[in-house]
């Protein structure tokens, strides 16, 4: 069945009101997502990924917060639903893998007990087919000894056997479509590496639909079909990941792969880390929200936002100058961008263009490629 449209998101727009003003958190979010694919959401912390995921679930506090635009499950509007339609759809067709599991699992509740409840509430298990599925949940999983294991508590178990503990709840009830936020956060490189390897084994199994949320894109790398890249509240660039990692267009994902860290760079090899910080989205910019970040950034840029513009079939990308442009600026060289925001000025000199032009030769830039070939 693998190619049935699950999830259509078009347009979500998601703001909190707060005592200093509304702040939009969400904007004008669209993507799709077929049975059996993985779709891969990256940006920094604070780009919007919990909150467009928790969104999609329909676990946003609804006192505070406003969410516009449409979210079909299965070509069923449920944005805004009301919760009682909602619940018939968490667990069995629509679950979440949240960021931190200490947190999230109750520390006063056998884990047992944690992952038959959902069992015994829509699925009418009676106690004990509930332990049994249980047990063998704990078992697919990974999870030693599981017979001891199920009457644990939380904080007996390592970060590790926990993550694998919210994975099972999450899977208990067989949904076709997985959430997964961060779902390897805090754990050591090893760790992550069999949670990941098990997240795609259990998917393939059962021919899931699944959205997974991290900062980092080498987790998204080998492990999605498609990567969405967020920032500001913003996609700023979407691509199939082949397509994505052999030409990136915006700067912006140019940067997040950069500062990842590499095997054959020598030891104690600095960082580099994307200077300055995300903009205040209770006051968002009039241009490009990466604008005061940019090495490329030219006057144009402080005045316009960009649109999500469609490159090829499949990929598109929010930026004036884009990395796959023919011509394009270089670097800006002269005052810093914060300092050159208040007139709306670029913080390159003239002859880079900051009449809004894009002369040719990007200088000391590599291209995309050779960034991930290295």
């Amino acid at each position: 069945m693998s190619g049935r449209r699950l999830l259509e998101v078009e347009d979500l727009n998601v703001s909190f009101a707060t005592s200093r003003g509304s702040l939009q958190a969400v904007q004008g979010v669209s993507l799709t997502l077929d049975q059996g694919k993985t779709l891969g959401i990256v940006g920094e912390s604070g780009s919007g990924k919990t909150v467009l995921s928790r969104a999609i679930m329909g676990l946003l506090p609804r006192a505070s917060t406003t969410q516009t635009g449409s979210v079909r499950y299965d070509g069923t509007e449920i944005l805004n639903a009301p919760n009682d339609q909602l619940r018939k759809l968490w667990s069995t067709h629509i679950a979440m893998i949240f960021q931190d599991p200490m947190t999230s699992l109750n520390p006063v509740q056998r884990i047992g007990n944690q992952i038959t409840e959902p069992l015994r509430i829509h699925l009418k298990l009676s106690k004990d087919e509930a332990k049994e599925t249980a047990l063998s949940l704990l078992m697919q999983v990974g999870i030693p000894s599981p017979v001891e294991r199920y009457d644990a508590y939380p904080f007996q178990l390592s970060g590790g056997m926990r993550q694998r503990v919210m994975i099972a709840i999450a899977l208990a009830c067989a949904p076709r479509l997985l959430m997964a936020d961060e779902p390897t956060t805090g754990l050591d490189v090893t760790v992550q590496a069999q949670i990941l390897d098990l997240l795609g084994k259990l998917q393939h199994d059962r021919d899931m639909a699944m959205v997974l949320v991290t900062h980092d894109l080498g987790v998204v790398a080998t492990r999605t079909d498609e990567i969405i890249v967020m920032y500001a509240g913003n996609v700023v660039e979407r691509a199939p990941t082949n397509v994505l990692f052999k030409s990136m267009a915006m700067p912006y994902t140019e940067a997040l792969l950069q500062s990842m860290p590499r095997i054959a760079d020598p030891s104690h090899t600095r960082l580099k880390a994307i200077e300055g910080r995300p903009p205040d989205l209770l006051h968002p910019p009039a241009g490009c929200p990466f604008a005061p970040r940019c090495p490329y950034v030219q006057s144009r840029c402080w005045e316009e936002k960009p649109p999500l513009v469609e490159a090829a079939p499949g990929h598109s990308y929010a930026c004036w100058y884009p990395l796959t442009a023919a011509e394009r600026p270089g670097p800006a060289s002269s005052s810093e961008p914060s300092d050159s925001s208040s007139d709306g000025s670029s913080s390159s000199d003239g002859s880079d263009g900051t009449d809004g032009s894009a002369p040719s030769g990007r200088t000391g830039q590599s291209e995309p490629t050779e960034t991930v070939q290295a």
